[in-house]
């Protein structure tokens, strides 16, 4: 069998020391004894304790929590608000007191933050969910890049204006992929109970599509390039918290979307060297204008380490037909995760946990090649980081189980080292033949298929970083990347 070895890192450099997980809360809050609350006070310290001026404004911090005064005191509300507290990019750490008030009967909420650095510098590009937004950093069901070896990397200005707002600078860049996005979000306006938020980015998108690699027969430009997908555009989302677990954005984008013969190219590609087209328009050039839903149904344990719980996901986008591509498509799409404690095995003190996923999209209408879904190797592991197959629908399933190896110190920082089992399933549903230029056809692609392996995970100072084996009828390969698969 052959081996295909694909990395994916993200800017190290000199942040491997410096920059921290961000931690997921389980600080103790008083216990109480049924106090009304007379008033909150928030305070601000440095990692030593000691008093300093805080950049948050008070009414960000104190808005996370449903207990205002008036109220009466309960240790799970405080917990609750905590936690949603700690969550905010604009803290590292916070605490709870409860001081007397004049009222015997009555107490005052004292809430005490360490705020995080204002300016963040890491490897950490995902965007939060749910994201109505298109772009290169932005996800999306049955969507990949075929990126090679890559750097990603991210600078941030956080708690812009004191609002918890952010500004990010996100860059990837690698042998098959250059990729830019200036995203500002504003994750909750003013005190809208209903947490609205909005977000708006503008991004330059040069990359390879898994949907024009790999299969049997390589097929090429016409002058023998291989073919680099480039997207131009932005897009402005709103986003609202419709109950403590469900979430909805919706938005809207524009994108001009071509084939170049080159990472740096200006020359447009209408058609690959057998004459399937590339794009919608004859000039190779396509106006993609797209109303975007996506909502999430979140009821995991523990986002950053989860253990128990489930996750739904939906989508959909409508385009609306303008310019000489004139593309009109609705795409339906939706993941279910789910995470089961099951101890089985493991060779350290750790969580123990089984992964259920599931992905399922259909695309009704006009099926550009760049638009169409493409059931990737990356979800599949084992066939080498290439395209298996690009459909007008698509099903993936997958499984996986994690265990706890050791754990141990490094450069004085806690690492935990695990193990994982995993198979994975993925299918174009017969509807390969439905998309425009057949790009999986003319690329003898299979279609579907079935990847196996095993593999480290490794908690990090930096992150999640995972190194994993897969294997399938195709061959074999080593897939060092980082955080969650799923």
């Amino acid at each position: 069998m052959s081996a295909a070895p694909v990395s994916r890192l993200g800017i190290v450099g000199l942040c491997v020391l410096g920059w921290s997980v961000p931690a997921w809360s389980q600080t103790a809050v008083p216990a109480g004894n049924n106090e009304r609350i007379s008033e909150i006070q928030v305070r601000y310290v440095d990692s030593a304790g000691e008093p300093v001026e805080g950049l948050t404004r008070p009414f960000v911090i104190t808005r996370e929590f449903e207990l205002q005064p008036g109220a009466v005191y309960t240790a799970e509300a405080a917990q609750a608000g905590v936690d949603r507290l700690i969550a905010l990019d604009a803290i590292r750490d916070a605490s709870l007191s409860l001081e007397p008030s004049i009222d015997p009967t009555q107490a005052v909420l004292v809430v005490t933050v360490e705020e995080a650095d204002p300016v963040f510098v890491g490897f950490r590009t995902a965007a939060p969910q749910p994201s109505a937004l298109q772009g290169p950093f932005q996800r999306r069901v049955g969507g990949d890049e075929s990126t090679g070896f890559a750097v990603s990397g991210s600078v941030q200005l956080r708690n812009v204006g004191g609002n918890d707002q952010n500004l990010a600078l996100n860059l990837r860049g690698g042998e098959n992929v250059l990729d830019g996005e200036i995203i500002f979000r504003d994750p909750w306006i003013g005190s809208d109970r209903q947490r609205t938020g909005y977000a708006v980015n503008f991004f330059n998108q040069r990359s390879q599509q898994t949907v024009f690699t790999g299969g049997d027969r390589e097929v090429d430009l016409p002058g023998g390039d291989d073919p680099i997908v480039h997207r131009l555009g932005g897009g402005v989302q709103v986003t609202r918290a419709i109950e403590p677990d469900l979430s909805a954005a919706l938005g809207l984008s524009y994108q001009r979307v071509s084939v170049r013969d080159g990472i740096f190219s200006g020359d447009s590609e209408p058609v690959d060297e057998l004459g399937n087209a590339l794009a919608v328009s004859d000039s190779g050039q396509d106006d993609l204008l797209t109303l975007n839903f996506a909502a999430q149904y979140d009821r995991r344990n523990d986002p950053l380490a989860t253990t128990s719980g489930y996750r739904l996901r939906f989508g959909v986008d409508q385009a609306i037909p303008i310019g000489e591509s004139n593309i009109a498509f609705t795409r339906l799409s939706g993941s279910y995760l789910q995470y089961f404690p099951v101890p089985l095995f493991g060779f350290a003190d750790g969580n123990r946990t089984l992964v259920l996923s599931s992905r399922i999209g259909t695309i009704l209408g006009d099926v550009p090649p760049y638009e169409a879904f493409n059931i990737e190797a990356g979800s599949v592991r084992g066939y080498g980081g290439d395209g298996l197959g690009a459909g007008s629908s698509f099903f993936e399933v997958a499984t996986e189980y994690r265990f706890p190896i050791a754990n141990f110190r490094a450069f004085d920082r806690p690492i935990g080292l695990g193990g994982a089992l995993f198979v994975g399933y993925a299918t174009d549903l017969g509807t390969a033949d439905e998309v425009i230029g057949i790009p999986s056809i003319a690329r003898d692609q299979p279609g579907s298929g079935l990847g196996y392996g095993i593999g480290l995970r490794a908690t990090t100072p930096i992150g999640l970083v995972r190194l994993e084996f897969g294997l399938s009828d195709e061959g074999s390969e080593v897939i060092l990347s980082t955080g969650d698969r799923f």
